[in-house]
Protein backbone atom coordinates (compact mmCIF):
# COMPACT_ATOMS: atom_id res chain seq x y z
CA UNK A 1 0.00 0.00 0.00
CA UNK A 2 1.45 3.29 -0.80
CA UNK A 3 2.10 6.32 1.79
CA UNK A 4 1.21 8.49 -0.34
CA UNK A 5 -1.89 10.20 0.76
CA UNK A 6 -2.48 13.11 -2.03
CA UNK A 7 -4.87 12.39 -4.80
CA UNK A 8 -4.32 13.92 -8.46
CA UNK A 9 -6.49 16.52 -9.39
CA UNK A 10 -10.16 15.45 -11.20
CA UNK A 11 -12.40 16.62 -13.51
CA UNK A 12 -13.65 20.23 -12.14
CA UNK A 13 -11.02 20.74 -9.32
CA UNK A 14 -9.02 23.65 -9.98
CA UNK A 15 -5.47 23.81 -11.46
CA UNK A 16 -2.69 25.36 -8.71
CA UNK A 17 0.19 24.76 -10.68
CA UNK A 18 0.50 26.09 -14.49
CA UNK A 19 1.97 23.16 -16.81
CA UNK A 20 1.15 20.14 -18.96
CA UNK A 21 -1.58 17.81 -17.74
CA UNK A 22 -2.56 13.93 -19.17
CA UNK A 23 -6.04 12.42 -18.40
CA UNK A 24 -5.86 8.81 -17.67
CA UNK A 25 -6.31 8.37 -21.99
CA UNK A 26 -3.03 9.90 -22.09
CA UNK A 27 -4.37 13.06 -23.83
CA UNK A 28 -2.66 16.17 -22.79
CA UNK A 29 -3.77 19.80 -22.15
CA UNK A 30 -1.84 22.70 -21.16
CA UNK A 31 -3.72 24.47 -18.42
CA UNK A 32 -3.12 27.90 -15.85
CA UNK A 33 -3.44 28.45 -12.56
CA UNK A 34 -7.25 29.07 -11.81
CA UNK A 35 -8.16 26.91 -14.80
CA UNK A 36 -10.78 24.05 -14.17
CA UNK A 37 -9.74 20.35 -15.29
CA UNK A 38 -11.94 19.86 -18.53
CA UNK A 39 -14.00 16.37 -18.67
CA UNK A 40 -12.75 14.00 -20.97
CA UNK A 41 -14.71 13.16 -24.24
CA UNK A 42 -14.91 10.16 -23.73
CA UNK A 43 -14.34 9.40 -20.00
CA UNK A 44 -15.88 11.52 -18.81
CA UNK A 45 -14.77 12.38 -15.42
CA UNK A 46 -11.21 11.86 -15.12
CA UNK A 47 -7.96 12.55 -12.94
CA UNK A 48 -4.90 14.60 -13.91
CA UNK A 49 -1.30 13.98 -13.85
CA UNK A 50 1.44 16.88 -13.81
CA UNK A 51 3.77 15.95 -16.52
CA UNK A 52 5.74 18.91 -17.18
CA UNK A 53 5.51 22.89 -15.83
CA UNK A 54 4.01 25.38 -18.90
CA UNK A 55 7.27 27.57 -18.87
CA UNK A 56 9.57 24.98 -19.54
CA UNK A 57 11.64 25.25 -23.24
CA UNK A 58 9.79 23.38 -26.32
CA UNK A 59 11.04 19.72 -26.34
CA UNK A 60 13.34 19.31 -29.25
CA UNK A 61 12.28 16.01 -30.67
CA UNK A 62 14.83 15.42 -33.20
CA UNK A 63 18.05 16.39 -30.98
CA UNK A 64 18.86 19.01 -33.32
CA UNK A 65 20.94 20.83 -30.67
CA UNK A 66 22.95 17.78 -30.13
CA UNK A 67 23.68 17.66 -33.53
CA UNK A 68 26.69 19.66 -34.77
CA UNK A 69 26.50 22.32 -37.46
CA UNK A 70 27.90 21.33 -40.94
CA UNK A 71 31.15 23.43 -42.09
CA UNK A 72 30.17 25.13 -45.44
CA UNK A 73 33.17 24.57 -47.70
CA UNK A 74 33.63 26.42 -50.51
CA UNK A 75 34.49 24.40 -53.48
CA UNK A 76 36.26 27.24 -55.67
CA UNK A 77 39.43 27.57 -54.95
Amino acid sequence: MSKNKSMDPMTGDTVETDGIYANEAGQEVTLKRGDEFPADLVLGRSTYELQGFADEAEIDHDQSELNPMRKRVDART
